[in-house]
């Protein structure tokens, strides 16, 4: 029998729930890329509606959304505002560049937030002999900053200084339901917040491929045809959509015991000699951890937790990463601690 493995590496290792495998059964289809996919449309309904936008594209992937909507909102050689450390920068191919043409300015960030004033510094007069400032990206949660929360209030000073400038703000939401359930805002006050946005399905949600791409109607149509020239048009999606409808009743209240268990993690975790929290807080469900044990690295103690069933995944060479999910237990996170502390005693 294969060994079971705690799987902290990503909660994009969940798969779809029997109620999602019996949706896909049973799902109505057409033609998604003709446009008469009846699930989807229902999908990409309940999805705006949720969010106060006019209109939602069902993607096959959250990277592919979130440059889909850099090429929709931007004309090749402006430029794109985005935290030094976001996602859609540092870990999505290089697409800013060679998908959107966009020049990018990274700021470093505070956990995730760009500083106002730098910011507003950052945005480019008007001159024939610069780029024109064509969009600003903020990440929610923001993955390196241990999935930290952007606060209301932070991303409603960020809408309104753009707005002044008349530069759009797109969000990176890949996981923004970890957040929404932490924090109890209405989706729709996040959608008020910025000018498109993206939410995956295939992380906490579980389901086995998509993520919504949201926003205005007329931004939607320009996003539909740079969707078809990515290669991103699909058919019979309906089959995929019907997990999503089932998510937002099923997975979605799921999310607020997977940020409890990551904070009960850290809480274990914390004050292990040869290792420690390397994030200020611990908002949602990525635990970040620094392994700082003189004869030990980040590559070698994902080594041993392999060989302990555990799998974490290191990221260079200090620096080990866990994220709950609906697949790992209680039992799963005591499993992991008393591991990680067998590893750094006998070493």
């Amino acid at each position: 029998m294969a060994q079971r493995y705690a799987d902290f590496r990503s909660d994009t290792v969940t798969k779809p729930t029997q109620r999602m495998l019996e949706a896909m059964l049973s799902a109505s289809v057409g033609d998604d890329a003709l446009g008469d996919d009846p699930t989807v449309q229902k999908l990409e309904r309940r999805f705006s509606d949720l969010f106060g936008k006019e209109g939602a594209l069902f993607m096959p992937s959250g990277t592919m959304a979130n440059q889909c909507a850099v090429a929709t909102h931007i004309v090749p050689g402006e430029e794109v505002i985005i935290e030094s450390s976001a996602h859609s920068f540092a870990y999505e191919g290089g697409g800013l560049a060679r998908i959107g043409g966009a020049h990018v300015r990274t700021i470093e960030g505070e956990n995730g937030r760009l500083p106002l004033g730098q910011l507003a510094g950052a945005i480019r007069p008007v001159s024939v002999h610069m780029p024109r400032t064509g969009l600003i990206c903020l990440e929610q949660t923001h993955l390196f900053s241990g999935g930290t929360i952007l606060p209301l209030d932070y991303l409603r000073e960020v809408s309104s200084l753009a707005r002044h400038h008349g530069v759009p703000v797109h969000i990176d939401g890949a996981r923004l339901f970890n957040a929404q359930v932490e924090t109890g805002v209405d989706p729709a006050d996040y959608g008020r917040t910025c000018d498109s946005l993206m939410v995956s399905l295939s992380k906490g949600l579980s389901c086995p491929i998509g993520s919504l791409l949201i926003g205005g109607g007329s931004f939607i149509e320009r996003a539909r045809r740079v969707r078809k020239w990515m290669g991103g048009a699909m058919r019979q999606s309906g089959y995929l959509a019907a997990c999503g409808l089932v998510a937002l009743d099923e997975t979605l209240p799921l999310l607020a015991q997977d940020n409890a268990r990551c904070r009960r993690l850290g809480g274990q975790v914390l004050g292990m000699d040869g290792l420690r929290l390397a994030q200020d807080t611990i908002d949602t469900n990525i635990l970040f951890l620094e392994v700082t044990h003189a004869d030990l690295d980040a590559p070698m103690v994902e080594s041993a937790l392999r060989d302990e069933g555990v799998l974490a995944l290191a990221l260079g060479d200090r620096l080990l990463r866990f994220v709950t999910h609906r697949h790992v237990s209680d039992a799963d996170l005591d499993h992991a601690v008393a591991a990680l502390a067998r590893i750094v005693a006998k070493n």
